[in-house]
């Protein structure tokens, strides 16, 4: 049965501040200067603004493309209105490419576009592959890649030298964070619809009574980040990837910042992941392998992120609006280097 993913209201639009220039310094992070909300994505050095503006474009292309498999797998299943929300959002992502062509065209450039591929389950081309995709595993693939796209063009907001650049950068990021809240929350009903009948739902975190509530979940949420996160780079160190530690580390060190002062431990809990390893002993110093430690940060930032996000769309006032999307923002970011790291080491594999 078809599930109606139109039900409820429309999500916030999200509000971007300007964004600091510069990258971490790897010994230190200023208490005075907040950092760039994501300056280590892609996690490589793009030498010119043709490569930057090559890079866009063709990750907008990949992203309209995609949409449209999704579609089309969806509307084969009888999933309409999910069809119809892949469709509107390939529409979306045509405009982008065009757009980033046409300014290309003005300057003067020549972008050279290099191959950039979703992260996809290895039957994704198969005709097998598509039929199975259900809803949720659909919306799962959206998202990620998503997250991906948000946080490309938050760095590049960052780094940019020019302020055309950054305010375009910053808008396109604006519609991609949109486009990843409007995911999230049809990922949860599509997760309620598939498993929920059959008792699969996840413990959940609660939601905010007033601001100083929110404020020692902030404290809790960002504290145990910050643990699991060093302890994540303390094993890859020990392994020998001195840079992949240094990433973690100075993710770690923009968790404690976000914390806060402190706050009553009991009004603070942690992510549903980061309690169950609690309880199971699982953080004591070298209790997880290298592999462990990076899969438990990996999943406390999706909790974390998605925590955020559903603050955002439900806040009690204004004041917790603002500082919801902010964290939402800085909470994406942080799980799309995550999971890049992941990525990049089970690329480095034999």
């Amino acid at each position: 049965m078809a599930f109606n993913y139109r039900r409820g209201g429309r999500h916030p639009g999200t509000r971007f501040g300007r964004f600091p220039r510069g990258r971490f310094s790897r010994q230190e992070v200023s208490s005075s200067v907040p950092p760039p909300i994501n300056p280590l994505y892609p996690l490589r050095r793009i030498g010119s603004i043709d490569e930057l503006m090559g890079l866009a474009i063709a990750m907008e292309r990949e992203a309209a493309d995609r949409y449209g498999q999704l579609a089309q797998a969806m509307r084969a299943q009888g999933e309409g209105d999910l069809a119809e929300l892949f469709l509107r959002l390939a529409e979306l992502e045509r405009d982008h490419q065009n757009g980033l062509g046409r300014w290309a065209d003005r300057e003067g450039r020549v972008p050279s576009e290099p191959e950039i591929s979703w992260r996809l389950p290895e039957t994704f081309g198969d005709e097998g592959g598509l039929a199975s995709l259900t809803p949720y595993r659909a919306l799962g693939l959206a998202v990620a890649n998503e997250e991906r796209a948000f946080a490309f063009y938050t760095y590049l907001a960052a780094l940019a030298e020019h302020p055309d650049i950054q305010r375009r950068a910053e808008a396109l990021a604006r519609e991609e964070l949109n486009h990843l809240q409007t995911l999230r929350r049809m990922r949860r009903r599509a997760f309620h619809a598939q498993r929920g009948a059959q008792g699969g739902e996840r413990e959940g975190l609660p939601r905010p009574r007033d601001s100083a509530h929110f404020a020692a979940l902030v404290h809790g949420l960002e504290t145990a980040s910050a643990q699991v996160d060093e302890e994540a780079s303390h094993r890859l160190h020990a392994e020998g990837d001195a840079e992949a530690a240094a990433v973690l580390m100075q993710v770690a060190m923009a968790d404690r910042r976000r914390a806060g002062p402190q706050v009553d431990a009991a009004s603070a809990p942690a992510s549903p992941s980061v309690e169950a390893a609690r309880r199971a002993g699982l953080l004591e110093p070298a209790a997880l392998s290298t592999a462990g430690a990076l899969q438990l940060s990996l999943r406390n930032a999706e909790e974390v992120a998605e925590f955020y996000l559903a603050v955002a769309e439900r806040p009690l006032d204004e004041a917790m609006l603002g500082r919801a999307q902010h964290l939402a923002e800085e909470a994406v970011a942080r799980l799309a280097v995550v999971r890049t790291l992941m990525t990049q080491r089970e690329g480095k594999r034999p």
